[in-house]
């Protein structure tokens, strides 16, 4: 934490979050971390400073929308800051899953794959990107945000913890589920077994 948290803080993660996602690194020992919703790469950066603190010698992909998309949480000029330039961070620009999967064709199906999901939190499209991922990915796992499970009332990101019911119900054996379920906005980790 005391590399993470100088440099990317507590927003959009929290303490428990990061924690979360530094085990996963830890744990799952990925050859390759794809990740999408880049924004100014926050998250890619934890996963490039969990690889050089643990000596985990992967390298992140991470993938954010076109320049010239229209979107609310487009970042513009500060497209992936805090990782241009770091040695085995590649930034790419169009659809995250579609980018992602292609990338881990070109690059020889590498083993043990983490895809870190954080794009549209719509509930169809979730359901859709982790469908795709654990159809062609045999050993892929997914950590998965935004995924505090809310009632419907709240009308507030409940996609995410929908999609995930589904898809752990469409691979029943396939996966350990951490959940960090403290609060908002919550993350989920299907640790391939």
């Amino acid at each position: 934490m005391e590399k993470i948290v100088p440099v990317v803080g507590t927003h959009p993660y929290p303490l428990n979050e990061l924690l979360l996602m530094t085990a996963a690194a830890c744990r799952l020992k990925p050859s390759i971390v794809f990740d999408w919703g880049t924004h100014i790469g926050a998250s890619a950066r934890i996963f490039y400073e969990c690889s050089r603190a643990f000596k985990l010698g992967y390298t992140i992909h991470s993938v954010d929308l076109p320049p010239d998309a229209d979107h609310v949480e487009h970042p513009g000029e500060e497209h992936g800051r805090l990782v241009k330039g770091l040695t085995g961070v590649h930034l790419h620009r169009g659809n995250g899953v579609e980018v992602a999967l292609a990338q881990w064709q070109k690059l020889g199906r590498p083993k043990r794959p983490l895809f870190f999901v954080d794009g549209d939190h719509a509930y169809e499209s979730v359901r859709d990107e982790l469908s795709q991922i654990f159809s062609t990915v045999p050993d892929a796992s997914a950590l998965a945000h935004d995924t505090f499970f809310q009632s419907a009332e709240s009308n507030y990101n409940v996609g995410p913890s929908r999609a995930i019911d589904e898809i752990v119900g469409k691979f029943p054996s396939r996966f350990h589920l951490v959940k960090s379920g403290l609060g908002l906005p919550g993350m989920t980790l299907l640790a391939a077994r």
